[in-house]
């Protein structure tokens, strides 16, 4: 070989020796994500280009990637930005600048069946991002939205553990269906809002509601009272990411309970009670009908040494909950899953009574080809309630918890509310399995056209365990012990099959058209079985065998509906400018008769940018000015199936010293009448049955200013439901009471509107706020035939009206109306003016016998008849608010942020079903030596009416949230540990309102009775982010 041909190929392989080395060395990269004034982008994701190897930007945008090829590409990314991709070209130190992309930066909004861009919205669409809000723990996520969205109210006015909310979307629109919105979870309609419990809130990013027609009718005959539509946490592109969030909540009472501290007192007003009523005082030193001694004054002044402080015994002084989750999410160009799971224990006030709930979830997302994605996920909880709420902390003090033999203390035989003997012997719990399952695939079949299939299924079981001692519970006693154990199974399948074909024309005509399928089945199933008259309690529940089998009760039901749908929408946009919108859907359901099994439900929107219009682009200051009108019909079919259907039933008697069985058309619905004496007999076909129907007009302005940092969205709306379902009272020779059928009509009128701002930023600072109004005016408009429902009239008036919801013990009647030209559950009842002051006093006032002695109430005689009558009765309050308003503000200086959230109702009246007769008013009663004019005299035998006298302004303004949290950016220090946030809130901090009970916080009927003070509720919390 000649020395030129060894030379060249010595040269040839030094070459290739050094392309090798240098394609095998790594460097590591270091650099900066900024916005174009140089302020960091934080949370930036940066990847290399083909690669898995990815990172986030720390606090300061700073990050650092390992093993990076010298010829490698960087891609940065982070919401609102262009993505950006920069050559490594062999440096160590890159540093990138992300620019705001209007495209990118505009909110993508989840509607029904899709998302779209919020410039594009043509309907009313609130969005909510629930970072920052789960800081604060929660069973369900419906708790934390109050205040939150303008045109939603949800009231939370029980405390107990795992409780639900009311939610109500622009007001309430339906007599005996359902009012609540439509809950639909990653394209899942759950069915309706108020108890999202299977859902960890620290699972959810983030959710719109639809609240006009033209939003909410491509959900058909689900959509009339409002859809909620809930999007789950996905795995962020590029990395893999673990956070680990523990919360720790205390719980205490904002305000003192109302009890007897001074047994004296106690003593001598109820001596007071019982001679005013014509009765012997019991405080007298004497042994009772009962056989119960009861001191005299004189001895509870002196030698009497029992004050047993029943609170401390029934009540937690300081409960404990706990809220752990933990979440993995790992993502690359093909795979992006995700795993949680979640520890929660919720202990209520009450000794004894908790809930809590074990959950996790999974979902994955694959790109099997490039334009073929597969989809599934489940989520899958286990809860547990342990009920012992209720019970009695305002029993006598000077009884103790124990004879002297060690059994529990009684009043008498019948003494059934011992709390001690009530918590240790009795049972009542309820166990819960639920499987949300779904699986999909999004496929792009050619350009601009998506198939979407999804198959989704939520299956759950329930147990519930219940047994009454013999002697210290009143259904014990009445069956000498009392065990039950039901069952409850239930599946939902619904399957959905859409196609969305997205495309623009000219560059101008922007077109967006929807057409799919839906299908749901839904099936209940449930088993009871009930032992009585027990001859061994010592397994109680478990031993249902013990009982007499003479009388053991056994139960089931079996429930089932289907649900057939078609639905479409179209979009057009031309230029950006002018947009339109047609939704339609037609359900076929299985609840309705032949005649009425489909119903169809159009709606229509048009919207007008005028901020992109020649004469308005020039405004620097302008960013968004957008008008929206629509218009559309949705409807409601939230009734129990079967009811267009004669249904039979069957009903146990004593006749001939032996329990018989009848069976026979007709079944026992419920009871009625004061403490439930009359039963309530239906089961009458009526094959007319139809669905309500809503028909709603919105019109909306959206408005931005100054760069986005002032945003408004107002809204005004009429809605209008017909048909409305609901029960009717029927002749009672037709041998039942009542009856479903459609008559009635309600409206709901209202404005909301929403004010969002960033009042000052800087590198280092951000000042937010965020202030909400909904007026809502509530109206029945009709109730039907006046004749055919039964409705009565008004002597003063001749308004038209029926009563609704229950009768009150406390007044012997009922509290709540429907009367056609005033709102939904408004007060009925007497006016007070003052209290009577003696015998002449009463009977001037039109009062006879007892009501017209000294010390009584002084009924107004408003129809001058000279005698305060029935006929006297008028509209006394209204538990309608008249508005509803929030404030947030917000504050974050570097990684030190604050925020204080105020919440309030306004205008709603509240019946204080305690404004007399607690140890802080009893008091102030009226006696001669203290002739008071607004508490009547202690007696015992008085047969109250009802009255403005227990009817109080219920506004409150509360300071819902205060909140402060630090994050410690750690990714310098540490190489795995991204993050570590420690923050702490306090919940119902304060409220500030007129009313003098625990809580003016109430439900839709308005109606207070008592219970216990708000809990302020103090969370400690700690997240790490790996």
């Amino acid at each position: 070989m000649s020395l030129h041909l060894k030379s060249f190929f010595a040269a040839v392989l030094l070459a290739a020796v050094s392309v090798v080395g240098f394609a095998q060395t790594k460097l590591t990269v270091r650099g900066k994500v900024t916005d174009p004034t140089g302020a960091p982008v934080a949370g930036a994701s940066v990847i290399v280009v083909g690669t898995v190897n990815g990172t986030s930007a720390d606090g300061d945008g700073n990050f650092t990637l390992t093993q990076v090829a010298p010829d490698a590409v960087l891609s940065a990314s982070f919401i609102g930005y262009t993505s950006v991709e920069e050559a490594v070209s062999g440096r160590s130190v890159v540093n990138i600048i992300l620019s705001e992309d209007s495209e990118i930066l505009e909110e993508i909004v989840v509607v029904g069946y899709g998302q779209m861009k919020k410039s594009d919205l043509t309907g009313s669409v609130a969005s909510v991002k629930t970072e920052g809000i789960t800081n604060v723990p929660a069973n369900s996520i419906e708790s934390l939205m109050q205040g939150r969205i303008a045109g939603v109210q949800i009231t939370n006015n029980s405390q107990e553990p795992g409780a639900s909310s009311v939610v109500r979307v622009r007001g309430n629109s339906s007599v005996n269906g359902s009012n609540a919105p439509l809950l639909v979870v990653d394209g899942f309609p759950f069915g309706d809002a108020g108890n999202l419990s299977q859902i960890n809130p620290q699972d959810i990013v983030s959710m719109e509601v639809l609240k006009d027609a033209s939003a909410s009718a491509i959900y058909g005959s689900r959509g009339a009272n409002g859809v909620i539509l809930i999007t789950t946490n996905k795995a962020a592109a590029g990395k893999t990411t673990i956070s680990v969030r523990q919360q720790t909540t205390l719980s205490q009472m904002t305000s003192e309970l109302d009890l007897w501290r001074d047994p004296v007192l106690m003593a001598i007003t109820q001596n007071e009670a019982k001679v005013n009523a014509g009765l012997t005082p019991q405080y007298v030193g004497a042994v009772n009908a009962n056989g119960v001694y009861y001191p005299s004054i004189q001895e509870l002044q002196t030698t009497w040494t029992t004050n047993t402080r029943w609170e401390d015994l029934v009540l937690r002084k300081l409960p404990v909950s706990n809220n752990t989750t933990v979440q993995v999410r790992s993502s690359n160009e093909k795979t992006s899953f995700l795993a949680s799971a979640n520890y929660y224990h919720n202990n209520g006030v009450y000794v004894n009574d908790w809930y809590r709930k074990f959950g996790g979830k999974f979902n994955i997302d694959h790109k099997l080809f490039k334009n073929f994605i597969l989809k599934a996920g489940a989520n899958i909880t286990y809860s547990k309630r342990n009920y012992n709420p209720g019970r009695s902390y305002s029993r006598n003090p000077i009884f103790p918890v124990y004879d002297e033999e060690g059994n529990y203390w009684l009043y008498s035989a019948s003494d059934y509310y011992h709390p001690i003997a009530l918590k240790e012997l009795s049972k009542n719990t309820t166990e819960g399995t639920s499987v949300v399952a779904n699986a999909g695939i999004d496929w792009k079949i050619f350009d601009g056209f998506t198939l979407t299939s999804q198959f989704n299924l939520k299956h759950g079981e329930s147990i519930q365990d219940i047994y009454n001692p013999n002697k210290y519970s009143e259904t014990g006693a009445f069956n000498n012990g009392y065990g039950q154990i039901s069952n409850g199974k239930d599946d939902n399948i619904v399957v959905d099959v859409y196609g969305t074909y997205d495309k623009t024309f000219a560059k101008k005509h922007h077109v967006t058209a929807m057409v799919g399928y839906s299908y749901e089945h839904y099936r209940a199933r449930s088993s009871s079985m009930t032992g009585v008259d027990f001859v061994n309690e010592t397994l109680g529940n478990e031993n249902l065998q013990a009982g007499n089998p003479e009388r053991y009760r056994i139960s089931n039901g079996l429930s089932e509906s289907q649900l057939v749908s078609g639905l479409m929408r179209l979009n057009y946009g031309y230029d950006n400018r002018y947009l339109a919108t047609f939704t339609f859907r037609a359900d076929g359901s299985s609840k309705f008769g032949a005649g009425n099994k489909w119903a169809y439900f159009p709606s229509g929107a048009v919207s007008w940018n005028a901020h992109n219009e020649s004469f308005l682009k020039d405004v620097e200051w302008l960013d968004v000015l957008k008008l929206r009108a629509s218009y559309g019909i949705s409807g409601n079919q939230g009734i129990n199936p079967y009811q267009t259907l004669s249904r039979f039933g069957q009903h146990k008697y004593y006749y001939n010293g032996a329990w018989q069985m009848a069976i026979g058309p007709g079944y026992q619905s419920g009871y009625t009448g004061e403490g439930g004496i009359y039963a309530v007999w239906s089961g009458i076909a009526n094959t007319n049955l139809k669905w309500e129907t809503t028909s709603q007009v919105d019109v909306g302005l959206d408005v931005s200013l100054f760069g986005n940092r002032l945003n408004m969205t107002l809204d005004w709306y009429n809605k209008v439901t017909n048909d409305l379902l609901r029960e009717r009272n029927i002749a009672p020779s037709s041998g039942y009471d009542r009856m479903w059928v459609n008559d009635g009509t309600i409206r709901n009128t209202g404005i909301e509107l929403t004010l969002d701002g960033i009042v000052y930023s800087d590198r280092d600072w951000k000042v937010g706020a965020t202030l909400m109004f909904t007026r809502n005016r509530n109206s029945v408009t009709s109730l039907g035939n006046a004749v055919e429902a039964g409705l009565m009239t008004d002597p003063n008036t001749g308004m038209q009206y029926e009563y609704y919801g229950n009768s009150l013990g406390q007044f012997r009647g009922y509290t709540n109306i429907l009367a056609i030209g005033q709102p939904m559950n408004v007060f009925y009842g007497y006016k007070v003016d003052g209290i009577v002051q003696s015998l002449e006093d009463g009977l001037t006032a039109g009062l006879t016998g007892n009501d017209a002695e000294p010390g009584e109430f002084r009924y107004v005689d408003l129809d001058g008849s000279g005698t305060v009558d029935e006929k006297d009765r008028t509209i006394i309050g209204d538990p309608n608010p008249n508005f509803l308003a929030s404030l947030n503000l917000e504050v974050k200086w570097k990684n030190l942020d604050a925020s204080i959230f105020f919440n309030g109702v306004f205008g709603n009246d509240v019946i204080n079903t305690q404004a007399f007769g607690q140890p802080s008013n009893i008091p102030m009663r009226w006696t001669t030596d203290n002739p008071s004019n607004r508490y009547p005299k202690l007696r015992d035998d008085r047969q109250t009416k009802f009255s403005d006298w227990w009817v109080e302004d219920g506004t409150f303004v509360r300071v819902q949230t205060i909140a402060v949290g630090y994050t410690f950016p750690l990714r310098k220090a540490t190489k795995f540990l991204e993050s570590i946030r420690l923050y702490m809130n306090v919940d119902n901090a304060f409220t500030f309102t007129k009313f003098k009970g625990y809580d003016p916080e109430v439900g839709a009927n308005g109606i207070y009775s008592g219970g216990y003070p708000r809990l302020r509720r103090w969370t400690f919390g700690i997240d790490f982010n790996f």
